[in-house]
């Protein structure tokens, strides 16, 4: 009889990173795969047409806030261990429109203005209150106290004999803490899988840590270990199963996604940064060099879910000459997608970003985890790593993930917009990378084996299952 494996998705993300990359289909014939789902999530058609679909589940909107402000508040006490803990709390709390006013009486007008907020602002002044030196410990006391186990996976997990709880996750969600619960009061094994580069860093600290993590890569699992407090023997690099496909594509022939001309690419980001703005400059500049990049188009691609920023951010191609929107957004603006919005409903293929990297001459964009990926598709890269003027957090200094990132051939922060124009060159020009000289560098960020990940998975979950 083959062992069972119970695996929750939590997010419509993780349907389109897991279940449509096919992360599982090496577990298939040594295991039963039970799959569970958040009620709440869009894709649930998607869901009921997987053979190992078993059902959804519910959580309870006033435990969840429990767990959303425990989560703020282990963030806020472990700042020093992460600079994205701090800048969290400065984005969540609106403190950036204080720190961007120049000048001490400026910045103490703003302050005042800013401070009636903050004290509403659930995720302001009060996260900075309960997670106090002294306050903490009561605070955390009350909420754990309060944070029942959801009934619903109570009864899902307690209905069968599962070997392991399997999760992707960000490291931000109740269910994840709910199922290394049950694991333990059960006795079966956790297994969290972290779905993106920046979670150990930029979301929270674990309350329950489950069993086991697999990360992304030797840099990731440090981050386990120094900020989470994991054991090393807990985790495991297994890399990520949407990247798999920039390795199997480096060899085919790049799509014609600009009418045959050379382009760069600007891939925006999730957080707020002046990207029109860069790219109005980066247009400037091309256009001062003369008949040396008079051909040289520029695609960009607005990150599918924009966050809120203090600057234009729709795109209008009457105001660029030589910048036209990524075919896959511009279709789904046709369609009523909005910048600046979140739907979790709009989940773009994943096997469309490998033929609109090899096509480009060189990648420009904020800081982005589609940066890395063109450093996977061995493409030139600059990131944007300069104070937008809208946004006071947008330089690296926040971003501890991107750590060490300029080691990756071809790969260049930066650090001043006056110095824009010249990355962009260098860019350009760079020679060929080799496959290499890239794997060599990134390996340390990402995992990888010829086997691919499905396979990497399934060895971990082999080795956690041997009785």
């Amino acid at each position: 009889m083959k062992a069972r494996l119970l695996v929750a998705i939590t997010s419509d993300n993780y349907v389109r990173n897991y279940l449509r990359t096919d992360a599982f289909s090496s577990l298939a014939g040594d295991y039963d795969i039970d799959i569970v789902a958040d009620e709440s999530l869009s894709l649930k058609d998607e869901l009921r047409e997987n053979p190992n679909f078993l059902e959804f589940f519910n959580t309870n909107p006033t435990v969840s806030k429990r767990h959303d402000l425990l989560f703020s508040l282990l963030m806020w006490r472990n700042r020093k261990k992460s600079h994205t803990f701090t800048y969290r709390w400065i984005r969540n709390a609106g403190w950036d429109v204080v720190t961007s006013e120049k000048g001490p009486w400026r910045r103490v007008v703003a302050f005042l203005r800013w401070l009636p907020g903050a004290i509403v602002n659930p995720k302001g002044l009060r996260i900075v209150f309960l997670g106090s030196f002294m306050v903490f410990p009561i605070a955390q006391y009350l909420l754990k106290k309060n944070i029942p186990i959801s009934p619903d996976l109570e009864r899902i997990v307690g209905a069968r004999e599962y070997k392991v709880l399997v999760f992707p996750s960000a490291a931000f969600d109740s269910v994840s803490v709910d199922l290394a619960r049950l694991a333990a009061l059960r006795g079966t094994q956790s297994l969290c899988l972290i779905d993106n580069w920046d979670n150990l860093t930029s979301k929270t600290s674990f309350w329950v840590r489950p069993d086991h993590l697999g990360v992304w890569g030797e840099q990731t699992k440090e981050q386990a270990i120094r900020i989470h407090g994991f054991d090393a023997s807990q985790v495991h690099p297994i890399g990520t199963p949407r990247f798999d496909q920039y390795f199997a594509k480096r060899t085919e022939t790049a799509e014609n996604t600009d009418s045959g001309r050379p382009y760069l690419l600007f891939v925006g980001s999730a957080m707020p940064f002046d990207e029109l703005g860069a790219l109005k400059a980066i247009e400037r500049f091309l256009d001062s060099q003369g008949a040396k990049f008079a051909n040289l188009r520029i695609i960009y691609r607005p990150h599918p879910w924009q966050q809120k920023r203090n600057c234009p951010a729709q795109f209008n191609a009457d105001s660029f000459s030589r910048t036209t929107l990524d075919p896959q957004i511009a279709s789904a603006y046709k369609t009523g997608f909005q910048p600046e919005a979140t739907d979790p409903a709009f989940q773009p293929e994943l096997d469309y970003y490998p033929g609109l990297f090899r096509g480009a001459q060189a990648v420009v964009g904020p800081l982005t985890t589609m940066l890395f990926e063109a450093a996977l598709s061995l493409r030139p890269v600059v990131g944007l790593a300069y104070p937008d003027g809208f946004h006071s957090n947008t330089s690296r200094r926040y971003f501890t993930h991107f750590e060490g990132i300029n080691t990756i051939p071809g790969f260049s922060l930066c650090e001043k917009p006056t110095d824009l124009g010249l990355e962009i060159v260098r860019a350009v020009s760079y020679p060929p990378i080799s496959a290499a000289s890239s794997d060599a560098a990134t390996s340390f960020f990402l995992h990888r084996t010829a086997h691919g990940y499905p396979n990497q998975l399934a060895g971990l979950i082999s080795q956690l299952t041997v009785d």
